[in-house]
């Protein structure tokens, strides 16, 4: 397999403290982020390389000299084409297939796992994706039940924007790419460009858990530099993570939300969802949502909800790293059932804890269920995960003769009491 790196940005908002540096070369624990993006590759046996330079190409050319890298092609964009002009100037030197990585990524990623899913898909082209605290400013996109793209959403958009961030790591088959005379030598991006004009073109998405972070601002490389020395960057063992009933949990319980303006977030949500992000433990929605089947819960405001909820977690640097529901589709011909956050198991199935898992390569002996009721105290435990139970309205409904394991009156006392008690488990 071939990786296409670009490199070539200008980095203008990192004018002050790196003017004379390439991004891709700015240093974590002394050592350029070529470095680690180049063993990264090699840890997955992709060891052909083509780098695409702009920006101070001489640094990066003698970085490749000095580091000895072999089977690696240097191309210099003398135009300004942006990146996706430099991957149409580069069609001659690309093989079938290949991997795209911008430089201004820090990665610790499965590329194999990654090239597995595109190829089982047999994409043309493949998206990495990822939930962020700040997919406002990101390029998003929304997909099918199969993981087909359908719409790519362009970052400040005010539309509503599922939190699938464009990481910035592609599967591309080279015929996707055309060579077009009006494209040669124009600013052309790869999100905006290339792949919004051809979105029906086998294009598919890979939401994923691993680290893969951007350093555009100096905000972002502190960041990285934080979490580099606490080590959680290293996401390759099975992890636990923490499962969230949403209604009663996340907000207010009022026997079922069916406008925007019902959806009140409870106290502390923020803060205990960014002390989850902060300590490296992945963090998941499950929610049954049987309005939607019942025609009371329009799909449009239960999408608007979803934006509403990742707008208000931004503000608190948090994110949930993905989300299932559930409506009951029996006999229910209207409802679209082609939408990637529906599943088919409502709790106190199991189903949707089990797909995340499977996806999110987490281990559920060390993971918790936080709910508000009995049925999800009960699919908890079905997954033999530790159950914790918060006090809501749904209490007094408490029927099943099944106890949690322990009881707080809101998401944050439960999450300080995981972050406490269970942290060997995540890092």
């Amino acid at each position: 397999m071939q990786a296409i790196i670009i490199c070539g940005g200008y980095g203008t908002r990192l004018d002050k403290l790196y003017k004379n540096t390439p991004k891709a070369l700015i240093k974590f624990k002394k050592k350029p982020n070529l470095y680690y993006i180049i063993e990264g590759l090699k840890k997955n046996n992709i060891t052909n390389y083509l780098f695409l330079t702009k920006h101070l190409n001489k640094k990066i050319v003698n970085f490749i000299k000095r580091n000895k890298i072999k089977k690696a092609k240097i191309l210099q964009d003398k135009y300004l084409s942006g990146t996706g002009g430099a991957l149409i100037e580069s069609i001659p030197f690309l093989k079938k297939e290949f991997l795209v990585i911008y430089g201004d990524l820090f990665i610790n990623f499965n590329y194999n796992r990654f090239i597995k899913f595109s190829k089982n898909k047999k994409a043309n082209v493949c998206i990495s994706v990822h939930a962020n605290s700040h997919p406002y400013d990101s390029d998003t996109i929304e997909y099918d039940n199969n993981f087909k793209v359908t719409n790519i959403i362009l970052k400040n958009t005010k539309k509503y924007k599922p939190n699938n961030s464009i990481a910035g790591i592609f599967y591309f088959k080279k015929k996707f790419l055309s060579l077009d005379n009006s494209c040669q030598h124009k600013t052309i991006d790869i999100v905006k460009n290339l792949l919004r004009k051809k979105i029906n073109n086998k294009i598919y998405a890979y939401k994923t858990l691993d680290y893969v972070k951007d350093f555009g601002t100096p905000d972002r490389i502190n960041l990285i530099k934080r979490e580099i020395k606490k080590k959680i960057i290293d996401y390759s063992a099975k992890r636990g993570a923490v499962f969230l009933d949403r209604d009663g949990v996340i907000n207010k319980e009022i026997g079922g939300v069916t406008k925007l303006n019902q959806f009140k977030i409870l106290d502390n949500v923020g803060k205990a969802i960014n002390l989850l992000n902060s300590n490296n433990i992945p963090c998941f929605i499950v929610s049954n949502q049987a309005l939607v089947a019942k025609g009371l819960l329009k799909i449009s405001i239960l999408k608007k909800i979803n934006s509403l909820l990742d707008l208000y977690l931004s503000k608190f640097n948090a994110y949930i790293d993905d989300f299932l529901i559930c409506p009951n589709f029996k006999n229910k011909k209207k409802i679209k059932k082609n939408i990637s956050f529906f599943w088919k198991d409502r709790k106190p199935h199991p189903g949707m804890i089990k797909e995340l898992a499977k996806r999110h390569n987490i281990n559920l002996k060390k993971s918790y269920f936080i709910g508000d009721s009995d049925l999800d105290i009960f699919c908890g435990r079905k997954c033999r995960m530790k159950t914790i139970l918060v006090d809501s309205p749904r209490n007094t409904k408490y029927i099943l003769n099944i106890k949690p394991n322990y009881y707080f009156p809101n998401l944050l006392e439960a999450v300080k009491k995981i972050v406490k008690n269970e942290k060997t488990y995540y890092n």
